[in-house]
């Protein structure tokens, strides 16, 4: 796509998304609150990268009809880069099979001999010692730190809770299927380990939203905050179904 060279300045305010800017010939990276002066007769052009970009332009003097109608030069071609979500995903799919083995156990421990809880125990260990917590700290060193710049441009931070949401509810409804039927032992193991799970996620949720979210609210304006207590508390806007 041609990018045009008009005898304007302009100045590019970024509200919201992700993309690039180009102003002569470097291409940088623009999110929200990104200021970009680019003064007149320099190239330039801007392009959103995984969805909507919205900006604020201002050019001076204003542009006339002919202003656009030299334009040769082009994005240059995109890099090459590695697919970091295949890689991550890829390391994921490596530790979920150890994952029933929590709940094996747990199921299982009762009626171990000391010796067998103690051989499996330390087994399972060695995956959350070695590979897990390592895995985890790996990702709030690097991984989190760069999601969290894409979050901040193009929103979702909250995401992560209605998932929560969604594997609570489907906990209550397995739950609700067992309790229609024939209680036999291994049922009765089912329902101690999903309330056992429940407990768990129940009250990580919680304190993640006491921790991380709940604390934000106050940073609402008085509108918002006022509109927000009353749909809370079941007042003028309580009972109103999102648009």
């Amino acid at each position: 796509m041609p990018l045009p060279s008009p005898l304007f300045d302009r100045v590019l305010e970024i509200v919201e998304g992700s993309g690039q800017v180009r102003a002569v010939y470097s291409v940088s990276p623009v999110r929200p609150c990104y200021v970009i002066v680019v003064p007149a007769g320099e190239t330039r052009g801007l392009r959103a990268i995984g969805g909507r970009l919205v900006a604020v332009n201002v050019v001076s003097p204003p542009p006339g009809s002919g202003d656009h109608s030299h334009a040769t030069a082009a994005w240059p071609a995109e890099e090459d880069a590695p697919d970091l979500a295949v890689l991550i995903l890829t390391e994921h799919a490596g530790l979920f099979p150890h994952l029933p083995q929590l709940g094996s156990l747990a199921a299982d421990s009762a009626g171990l001999e000391e010796e067998q809880l103690r051989e499996r125990l330390h087994e399972i260990l060695r995956f959350l010692r070695d590979d897990l917590l390592p895995h985890a700290a790996e990702e709030e060193r690097s991984v989190y730190p760069a999601v969290e710049k894409v979050i901040r441009a193009i929103g979702g931070a909250t995401r992560t809770m209605a998932i929560d949401h969604r594997f609570i509810g489907g906990m209550v409804e397995e739950l609700e299927g067992l309790e229609s039927s024939p209680l036999s032992e291994p049922e009765r193991e089912r329902v101690r380990r999903l309330l056992y799970g429940l407990e768990t996620l129940l009250e990580v949720h919680f304190t993640k939203e006491n921790e991380a979210y709940v604390p934000l609210l106050n940073r609402l304006s008085a509108a918002e905050r006022r509109e927000l207590h009353s749909r809370l508390t079941g007042g003028e806007h309580g009972d109103q179904e999102e648009g």
